[in-house]
Parts: structure tokens; C-alpha cells; sequence
């Protein structure tokens, strides 16, 4: 039971960014955002790797390198890349079509993992995925109109490519070395906050003067836990319960950010919210149920 609570710890802490994140962007824009907040989290799971008791290697033990490679092309899918294939999607989609096609991240995730490990997917767990994309259809089915067709095509690719993005990055992150989660991600997020703070003073002329203490408050919040905590215990969920059942999250976030929106900014809440998210609860469950219990019956 526990990996469901681990689930939905990690759904709560993304789908929460949104309410946070709405605030400061008044304040900062999304690539100073992005910037700010991977620094946080990398200096966040440094303070973390400095309390925990990480086992030392022993003289016997053959000297392990560090997969700097690996550490590089996760930062580029998992935090660069997708930072500028949304910001290109969303100015040419509506939101609910955005959070839609973000929404696929978990069937991309089956078939690169399909493709990568030629591990064969059983038949709940593709059920699962896609009957879990059916509740993220039904939690944006009041927003989608007429322009769902309309919708650009270039915004649409690119956001399909920030979900093949996301993908690539859970199913890299199955290789990072499953002993040391925390130091893991933590030079994950330091070579993209390189990356993000070159770009941002090459692209932009940040002003960090002029933030308000409830928009530092809120930076501190999103860059610690929104970033730092959750990456950490993304990595875990992903070594023990495999990067399909961890990209379930990806399902969970908008309804969890509708629901904090009723909530805490006292917004309607939808019919279909609560009906999407009770399917995406059972596809959470059928993903898990073993194979035996599904065998073809074979002739007499």
C-alpha cells in the first residue's frame, strides 16, 4: 500500500506547483521560474545527502563511475528541453489541450520502455494507461469546444515532444544508481540549473530585487519540496515500482490542481473532475493486478 501513498504524496506536491507557481509568475518570468527553482532543489537534496548516512565503498569493492552522461541527457529531457517545447505549445493551444497531450507521458513511457528493455507490457498494464488517459479526457471534457480541431499544429507537436521528453527522462532515470537516490538527483538538478542560468541571463535580465517576501516565500517553497523533495522521491518510486507506474503521477496532477483550486481559491468543481479522477484511481489499481489473473482460454 505504501507505493500508492508514495504516488499520491508525489501527485500532490506537482499538481500543488501550479498554485504556487501562478502567484510568483506575476513577479518572474517562466524561464527565471525554472532557473530559481532547480538551484533550490539541487542545494535542498545537498543539505539532505549531508545528514544521510550514505554507505562508503569498500576496499574490495570495484570503483563505480560517475554516469555524468546519464546525470546530463536527464537534466536536458527532464527539466531543459520540455521548458521550451511547453512554452512553445501552450501560446498556440488552449491549457486543457496542453495538460491533455502532457497527459500521454505515460503511454510514451510503455513504449520507450517497450522499446529500450524489450520488456513485454502485460495486458492491465496497457489497460491501465490508457483507461487513465480516458480520465484525464474526462477531467477537460467541460473546457474542450471547437477549437480542439483548430488547435495548432505546430503546438501540438511540440507539446507531443515534451511528453516523449518526460518519458525519456523516467524511463533514464531506471538506470541511475539506485543506492545514493538523493545525490543522483541532486547532480541531475545542479547541470540543469547550469543550463537554465546561462540561459536566463543570456535571454533575460532577471531583477531579483524587486520579488516580494510572500513571492520569495513561495520560491523557497516550490524550489525545496515542489522540486527537490519530489524529484528525490520520484527516483525511489521509480527504482521500486518501475518508471510505468511512477509516470501514473502525471494522471493525478490536474486533477489534484483543480481540486486545490476548489479548495483553497474556492473555484467550481466540476462533475467530470471528480468522475475522472475516480477512473484514474481504478486504472491506478487494474496497472497492478498480475497476470494470471488474465489468461486466454485455450482450446479443448
Amino acid at each position: 500500500m505504501w507505493k500508492y501513498v508514495f504516488l499520491m504524496i508525489i501527485s500532490v506536491m506537482w499538481g500543488s506547483q501550479f498554485f504556487f507557481a501562478e502567484r510568483v509568475l506575476d513577479d518572474v518570468t517562466p524561464l527565471t521560474l525554472s532557473a530559481v527553482r532547480t538551484t533550490i532543489g539541487a542545494v535542498t537534496l545537498t543539505v539532505i545527502a549531508a545528514f544521510m548516512k550514505i554507505p562508503s565503498r569498500t576496499k574490495e569493492s570495484r570503483p563505480q563511475r560517475t554516469p555524468w552522461l546519464l546525470y546530463v541527457s536527464i537534466a536536458l529531457f527532464e527539466a531543459v528541453l520540455p521548458f521550451f517545447l511547453v512554452a512553445w505549445g501552450q501560446v498556440r493551444v488552449t491549457s486543457s489541450i496542453a495538460s491533455i497531450i502532457i497527459g500521454t507521458t505515460p503511454i510514451w513511457t510503455i513504449l520507450l520502455v517497450r522499446i529500450v528493455s524489450r520488456k513485454k507490457m502485460s495486458f492491465f498494464q496497457i489497460s491501465g494507461v490508457l483507461l487513465g488517459f480516458t480520465g484525464i479526457l474526462f477531467v477537460f471534457l467541460p473546457s474542450l469546444g471547437a477549437d480542439t480541431v483548430t488547435s495548432g499544429i505546430a503546438g501540438i507537436t511540440a507539446l507531443v515532444g515534451a511528453a516523449v521528453s518526460y518519458a525519456t527522462a523516467l524511463v533514464l532515470l531506471q538506470y541511475l544508481p539506485a543506492a545514493s537516490a538523493v545525490t543522483a538527483m541532486r547532480n541531475v538538478l545542479y547541470i540543469a540549473a547550469g543550463i537554465l542560468i546561462a540561459l536566463m541571463f543570456l535571454m533575460e535580465n532577471p531583477a531579483f530585487t524587486e520579488l516580494s517576501a510572500g513571492s520569495i516565500r513561495d520560491l523557497v517553497i516550490i524550489g525545496s519540496v515542489q522540486t527537490g523533495l519530489v524529484y528525490w522521491f520520484y527516483n525511489l518510486l521509480v527504482h521500486a515500482e518501475g518508471a510505468v507506474f511512477a509516470s501514473f503521477s502525471n494522471y493525478f496532477i490536474p486533477p489534484v490542481g483543480v481540486l486545490l483550486g476548489a479548495l483553497v481559491l474556492h473555484e467550481n468543481l466540476s462533475i467530470y473532475v471528480i468522475f475522472g479522477l475516480g477512473i484514474i484511481i481504478v486504472s491506478l489499481f487494474i496497472s497492478r493486478m498480475p497476470n494470471k489473473h488474465f489468461r486466454p482460454k485455450t482450446g479443448a
